[in-house]
């Protein structure tokens, strides 16, 4: 970053009331990475920066560059906020949450701002369990910690129909071995397939596939858990899913 001013189109991921005024930023950006900033006096009524700065809006955006967190100076709405239905808020909201708790502070990572640009649209155009499923999929790949799928990561060998998989030791992990590391998550050959669909789905021109609800939700334990292995905290996200399930 430069030593003074800085600007982005970023994607605003959690914003929250911070002080009397002011509210406390992370977003994503296009060509900075994450960026956590203070959006000074936003609570005002006749500020501008709080009624944009909100979960979900896409902004160009100037910053100072503070000692220790960057200083909203300006900003400006590049296309309006999609209004959600609950089940796509909840959903789009579990995007937000892993991009924040998945990335790292001033990274840059393009792919993961386009990634995450061309995703959210699709949630009023498709399955949005099925988009946020996919996102993830792919946000591990990009963020660096995206697990061991298509071999044993004890002994290397491509498993059978059955397998397991084990957060602790990275990923996939068939029968052979699966008894030496307890009661694994079941990670079935349909599962496996269902990822790496997933994983090459195009998001600008999505084509239509069949998924199993078995292996839907398979894939799910499998994701969620991991994202929550990987950060050390539960997402606040799944909790409310798990409510509207």
């Amino acid at each position: 970053m430069n030593q003074n001013n800085f600007s982005d189109e970023v994607i605003i991921l959690s914003a929250k009331d911070w002080q009397t005024v002011d509210k406390y930023v992370v977003c994503f950006s296009r060509t900075h990475g994450k960026i956590i900033f203070m959006a000074y006096g936003a609570k005002y009524p006749k500020s501008m920066a709080g009624r944009l700065v909100q979960p979900f809006a896409v902004l160009n955006a100037e910053f100072y560059e503070g000692t220790r967190l960057a200083k909203l100076k300006s900003c400006a709405l590049v296309q309006a906020v999609p209004v959600y239905e609950i089940k796509e808020l909840a959903y789009g909201s579990l995007i937000l949450e892993a991009t924040e708790l998945l990335t790292e502070d001033s990274d840059p990572k393009e792919e993961i701002y386009v990634l995450l640009e061309q995703c959210l649209p699709l949630l009023k155009k498709h399955n949005p369990r099925l988009v946020a499923l996919a996102y993830l999929v792919k946000l591990l790949e990009l963020a660096g910690i995206g697990p061991v799928r298509e071999a044993c990561v004890i002994c290397g060998r491509t498993p059978g129909e059955t397998a397991g998989f084990s957060n602790e030791q990275g990923g996939l992990i068939c029968r052979e071995c699966g008894s030496a590391y307890g009661e694994l998550v079941p990670f079935h050959a349909e599962t496996r397939h269902l990822w790496q669909q997933l994983l090459q789905l195009d998001f600008q021109q999505p084509a239509a596939f069949k998924v199993k609800g078995g292996a839907l939700m398979e894939l799910e334990q499998i994701v969620n858990g991991f994202i929550t292995y990987q950060v050390d905290q539960p997402l606040k996200c799944l909790a409310f899913l798990a409510q509207l399930s």
